[in-house]
């Protein structure tokens, strides 16, 4: 996959592609759809599949945080099959092309487009003048197709992004990955803490807190895959403060079961499954060890239970 990130700048040549368009954060089932239509009719067509993003939210500065890291974005985008990957900042400049300019100079002279797939509420150029209609309207002058995707829904509501934030602000991590198609991802490198994991006789590999969503603060059941690995272990997470040890100190901690070996500066691929409960601050380090060892007793039990399947990590 190659990766762009100024669209402006773009000189390669591709005589056709099938170009999806959106913010796709999350990268849920919705827009699997939208760019996934792209991958089929691409390779009926003999042609490029193109994904137009962003490397930022088009509402940042406004308190709305990213599903995913760009890093996260990239890694599923390549998962799904897409040729070229477009994360194109959207800085003030970029917000003021116009609608028919984005059409005819993006679209037709550098992409040379074939066909478009865009959202049902799909918005674009200055002011957000362009919309699906004028899309259709001015792609059929410059002999390009239009496909609206319609909506995808879960339980009779659309999938949405901002509805898939909600979920996990609330804690329904499980309804939130059912909305994604997917468990919640995090992909980090593994940096070195104060190591007090090792002299509980639990270690783990921790990673830092972005600037982006997370399910509230609390212990979590989940997979892991290391870096240069293809197995995938299980593993109990700790999100949040770990205010018994660390306070005020915001981490993610993972410990690996079964597994006791040094991965410093290797990149984990995270999937949180289940909430198994709330942070706590403990009276001792006593009590802390008899709690952290029921939660791995916990998630080995819930494990069992279920059909343990996930998707593959490459």
């Amino acid at each position: 996959m190659i990766i762009i990130d100024d669209i402006i700048k773009f000189n390669d040549n591709i005589e056709k592609s099938y170009v999806a368009i959106g913010n796709f954060d999350g990268v849920h089932i919705g827009h699997r759809e939208i760019i996934n239509r792209a991958v089929i009719e691409a390779k009926r067509g003999g042609g490029k599949v193109v994904v137009f993003s962003f490397s930022n939210h088009s509402q940042e500065g406004t308190g709305v945080k990213l599903i995913n890291s760009l890093e996260e974005k990239i890694y599923m985008m390549r998962e799904i099959g897409v040729d070229y990957l477009i994360i194109q900042r959207f800085t003030d400049s970029f917000s003021k092309i116009e609608a028919e300019n984005f059409i005819v100079d993006i679209l037709k002279k550098r992409l040379k487009t074939k066909k478009v797939f865009v959202g049902f509420n799909f918005r674009f150029g200055r002011g957000g003048k362009g919309d699906t209609l004028f899309l259709e309207k001015e792609g059929a002058k410059n002999e390009i197709e239009v496909e609206i995707v319609e909506p995808v829904r879960y339980l009779n509501n659309i999938v949405s992004s901002t509805k898939i934030r909600e979920l996990l602000q609330n804690g329904d991590l499980k309804e939130a990955n059912n909305y994604l198609g997917r468990d919640f991802l995090i992909i980090g490198e593994v940096v070195h803490g104060k190591k007090l994991g090792r002299v509980l006789g639990f270690p783990t590999a921790n990673l830092k807190i972005m600037d982006r969503i997370y399910p509230p603060f609390g212990i979590y059941g989940g997979k892991v895959q290391i870096e240069g690995e293809k197995e995938i272990r299980d593993a109990v997470i700790n999100i949040g403060k770990n205010p018994t040890l660390k306070p005020d100190e915001q981490s993610i901690e993972v410990h690996i079961l079964d597994f006791n070996q040094d991965i410093y500066g290797k990149k984990i691929y995270l999937q949180l499954q289940e909430y198994l409960r709330e942070e706590k601050k403990f009276n001792s380090m006593e009590e802390l060890r008899k709690t952290i060892e029921n939660d791995i007793l916990v998630w080995r039990e819930r494990l069992r239970r279920k059909d343990g399947t996930c998707i593959e990590i490459r």
